[in-house]
């Protein structure tokens, strides 16, 4: 069971895990603290969102046993409010939705997922759960900013509490991490292969954890510990999916903004794709060593000086727009 205790702490994630564990507190009547309500937390797969609402509700039943509680995946919340075939745990339509309006604790998953259709049940919901005090709390791959296929009303909502991201472990943030599972599995490690694996492996939690059990099996299977030469060697094809590459790169920031990545190698100059595009040659300028002809090349055979102009153009708005600010960073450390 994900537990608060078993929570690996890292500054990439320490506000989260605070926010976390204020809202169990508030919910357990632990105190006079200001309830934090809705709470949404954001951030890409694998970064320990899942962890924390597990351990939310492991928190809140421990407790307060009598409380209810509920976590429902937003498609699962679409098949309630759409009448298409709930999962069977809930009880058929009604016993799910009597579970949305009495829950004393609401957890809504993913709720990228969800559709403008729901916008009048979920915004009828979320108004009646907060006047009477109920709390919820949301999880998303992104802020609910970049939430843009959703209507103002739903994403206002979405945001009016606390909103807080789990961004990508740094080198030092993944070495950490890797250290304490090895830890936790009497793992005895040396630190060069550590810095080797938290250098080349720039995946999530959930892959780094895979990694060290990997690690653990090859050093039983072999006898002894490894170099970093046969690491390096069992690992290649980690290492190489890992680099950054500018088809890498539109993928995430396609993904980020809600957009396919197609649209930002298209020569068309849709508005809703401009933005996401320049920031694609920004990073693939920072993080690759393409020249300029070839980015624009990728990105639907614009020249160099359009590639130029893009990287310019983000360089200046990252010093005043916060929001953009972040976001490049977030897409930077998820690439790097």
């Amino acid at each position: 069971m994900e537990t608060f205790a078993n929570w690996i702490a890292l500054a990439e994630t320490e506000a989260a895990r605070l926010a976390v564990e204020r809202v169990a507190d508030c919910v357990g009547k632990q105190g006079p603290r200001r309830a934090i309500n809705p709470l949404f937390l954001y951030g890409p797969s694998g970064s320990g969102k899942s962890h924390l609402v597990s351990a939310l509700l492991a928190e809140v039943t421990q407790r307060s046993p009598n409380l209810q509680v509920a976590l429902v995946a937003a498609g699962d919340f679409e098949a309630l409010v759409l009448s298409e075939d709930p999962p069977a745990v809930w009880g058929g339509i009604e016993g799910g939705r009597k579970a949305l309006r009495q829950a004393d604790v609401l957890i809504l998953e993913d709720v990228q997922h969800l559709s403008a259709r729901v916008e009048e049940t979920f915004v009828h919901l979320i108004d009646r759960r907060l006047a009477r005090g109920q709390q919820l709390v949301f999880t998303a791959l992104v802020g609910p900013a970049q939430l843009s296929h959703l209507p103002t009303r739903v994403t206002s909502r979405l945001g009016s509490g606390l909103v807080v991201g789990l961004g990508a472990l740094s080198p030092e943030g993944r070495r950490t991490f890797l250290q304490e599972c090895a830890k936790r599995r009497g793992l005895q490690v040396e630190e060069e292969i550590l810095a080797w694996l938290a250098e080349h492996l720039t995946g999530s939690a959930r892959q780094l954890q895979g990694a060290v059990a990997r690690l653990a099996e090859l050093i039983r299977l072999a006898g002894r510990t490894l170099s970093v030469q046969t690491l390096a060697e069992h690992f290649r094809v980690e290492e190489a999916a890992n680099r950054p590459t500018v088809e890498r790169i539109v993928q995430r920031v396609g993904h980020y903004f809600q957009i396919e990545p197609q649209q930002l190698q298209a020569r068309s100059r849709r508005r809703g794709a401009l933005l996401p595009r320049q920031i694609g040659m920004y990073l693939a300028r920072q993080l690759t060593e393409l020249s300029l002809q070839q980015i624009g090349a990728y990105f639907g055979g614009r020249d160099h000086s359009t590639v130029l102009h893009a990287c310019r153009k983000v360089e200046r708005a990252l010093a005043h727009d916060v929001h953009l600010s972040g976001a490049v960073r977030q897409l930077h450390a998820d690439l790097a």
